[in-house]
Protein backbone atom coordinates (compact mmCIF):
# COMPACT_ATOMS: atom_id res chain seq x y z
CA UNK A 1 0.00 0.00 0.00
CA UNK A 2 1.38 2.88 -0.93
CA UNK A 3 1.30 6.52 0.72
CA UNK A 4 0.78 9.82 -0.64
CA UNK A 5 2.33 12.78 1.50
CA UNK A 6 0.37 15.97 1.26
CA UNK A 7 2.17 18.68 -0.72
CA UNK A 8 2.80 21.97 1.00
CA UNK A 9 0.00 24.56 -0.23
CA UNK A 10 2.00 26.97 -2.69
CA UNK A 11 1.31 30.81 -4.14
CA UNK A 12 2.85 31.61 -7.27
CA UNK A 13 5.50 28.62 -6.83
CA UNK A 14 6.25 29.59 -3.56
CA UNK A 15 5.27 27.86 -0.39
CA UNK A 16 2.60 29.92 1.28
CA UNK A 17 3.19 30.63 4.99
CA UNK A 18 0.57 29.90 7.82
CA UNK A 19 -0.49 33.33 8.85
CA UNK A 20 -0.08 32.85 13.09
CA UNK A 21 -3.29 35.38 15.13
CA UNK A 22 -3.14 35.67 18.68
CA UNK A 23 -6.37 36.27 19.96
CA UNK A 24 -6.34 35.86 23.47
CA UNK A 25 -3.72 35.37 26.32
CA UNK A 26 -4.71 34.98 29.80
CA UNK A 27 -2.71 34.35 32.37
CA UNK A 28 -3.38 33.44 36.04
CA UNK A 29 -1.20 34.25 39.02
CA UNK A 30 -2.68 33.17 42.63
CA UNK A 31 -0.37 34.15 45.69
CA UNK A 32 -0.68 34.05 49.31
CA UNK A 33 1.44 35.30 52.11
CA UNK A 34 3.73 33.53 54.10
CA UNK A 35 1.62 33.71 57.16
CA UNK A 36 -1.03 32.18 55.20
CA UNK A 37 -3.54 35.07 55.96
CA UNK A 38 -4.00 36.65 52.71
CA UNK A 39 -3.90 35.71 48.71
CA UNK A 40 -4.54 37.62 46.17
CA UNK A 41 -5.28 36.77 42.98
CA UNK A 42 -3.58 38.25 39.58
CA UNK A 43 -5.32 37.88 36.17
CA UNK A 44 -3.85 39.35 33.34
CA UNK A 45 -5.85 39.19 30.15
CA UNK A 46 -5.24 40.32 26.62
CA UNK A 47 -7.08 40.66 24.04
CA UNK A 48 -6.37 41.49 20.14
CA UNK A 49 -9.57 43.66 18.92
CA UNK A 50 -9.07 45.08 15.60
CA UNK A 51 -5.47 44.24 15.55
CA UNK A 52 -5.62 46.97 19.08
CA UNK A 53 -3.45 44.66 21.86
CA UNK A 54 -5.99 45.60 24.99
CA UNK A 55 -4.88 44.27 28.64
CA UNK A 56 -7.02 43.78 31.58
CA UNK A 57 -6.14 42.74 35.12
CA UNK A 58 -8.66 41.18 37.34
CA UNK A 59 -7.83 41.62 41.10
CA UNK A 60 -9.24 40.01 43.82
CA UNK A 61 -8.06 40.29 47.32
CA UNK A 62 -8.77 37.47 50.48
CA UNK A 63 -8.03 37.78 53.89
CA UNK A 64 -9.09 35.37 56.73
CA UNK A 65 -8.23 36.13 60.41
CA UNK A 66 -7.02 32.41 61.12
CA UNK A 67 -4.96 29.73 58.99
CA UNK A 68 -7.72 27.41 59.54
CA UNK A 69 -10.18 29.49 58.42
CA UNK A 70 -11.55 29.17 55.30
CA UNK A 71 -11.13 32.17 52.34
CA UNK A 72 -14.46 33.67 51.95
CA UNK A 73 -15.74 35.68 48.94
CA UNK A 74 -12.98 38.71 48.19
CA UNK A 75 -12.93 41.91 50.02
CA UNK A 76 -11.50 43.37 46.68
CA UNK A 77 -12.65 42.14 43.40
CA UNK A 78 -11.20 44.95 40.69
CA UNK A 79 -11.26 44.98 36.55
CA UNK A 80 -8.87 47.65 35.66
CA UNK A 81 -8.25 48.09 32.11
CA UNK A 82 -4.75 48.73 31.36
CA UNK A 83 -3.07 51.76 30.20
CA UNK A 84 -1.69 51.72 26.77
CA UNK A 85 1.66 52.79 27.81
CA UNK A 86 2.16 49.33 30.19
CA UNK A 87 1.07 46.72 27.34
CA UNK A 88 5.19 45.74 26.81
CA UNK A 89 5.12 45.22 30.83
CA UNK A 90 1.91 43.43 30.61
CA UNK A 91 3.33 41.33 27.91
CA UNK A 92 6.75 40.60 29.83
CA UNK A 93 4.21 39.32 32.97
CA UNK A 94 2.65 37.06 30.28
CA UNK A 95 5.22 35.62 29.15
CA UNK A 96 8.13 35.33 31.93
CA UNK A 97 5.67 34.91 34.76
CA UNK A 98 5.60 37.60 37.99
CA UNK A 99 8.87 38.84 39.49
CA UNK A 100 9.26 38.56 43.30
CA UNK A 101 9.16 42.27 43.43
CA UNK A 102 6.15 42.26 41.62
CA UNK A 103 4.28 39.86 43.77
CA UNK A 104 5.47 41.35 47.06
CA UNK A 105 4.05 44.56 45.72
CA UNK A 106 0.25 42.83 44.68
CA UNK A 107 0.20 41.33 48.50
CA UNK A 108 1.57 43.77 50.49
CA UNK A 109 1.02 47.90 49.28
CA UNK A 110 -0.45 47.02 46.31
CA UNK A 111 -3.32 45.02 48.26
CA UNK A 112 -3.79 47.52 50.91
CA UNK A 113 -4.17 50.28 48.34
CA UNK A 114 -6.85 47.88 46.20
CA UNK A 115 -8.68 48.28 49.35
CA UNK A 116 -9.22 52.26 49.11
CA UNK A 117 -12.61 53.22 48.92
CA UNK A 118 -11.45 55.34 45.69
CA UNK A 119 -11.82 52.88 43.20
CA UNK A 120 -9.79 55.06 40.58
CA UNK A 121 -6.94 55.11 42.94
CA UNK A 122 -7.25 51.44 44.03
CA UNK A 123 -7.15 50.54 40.34
CA UNK A 124 -4.25 52.59 39.81
CA UNK A 125 -2.52 50.75 42.55
CA UNK A 126 -2.71 47.66 41.09
CA UNK A 127 -2.05 48.80 37.66
CA UNK A 128 1.27 49.97 39.21
CA UNK A 129 2.13 46.25 39.67
CA UNK A 130 3.51 46.03 36.14
CA UNK A 131 5.98 48.76 36.82
CA UNK A 132 7.52 46.88 39.75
Amino acid sequence: MATSIAKPATVNGAIAKPKKEIIKIHVKFTLNTPDGLRRVVFELEKTNEEEVAKWKIVFQLFERAKKSDPFGDPIVDLLVEVDTKLNKKAQKMADEGMTTSQAAYAMGPGADKAKLPDKPKAKAAVQKTLDK
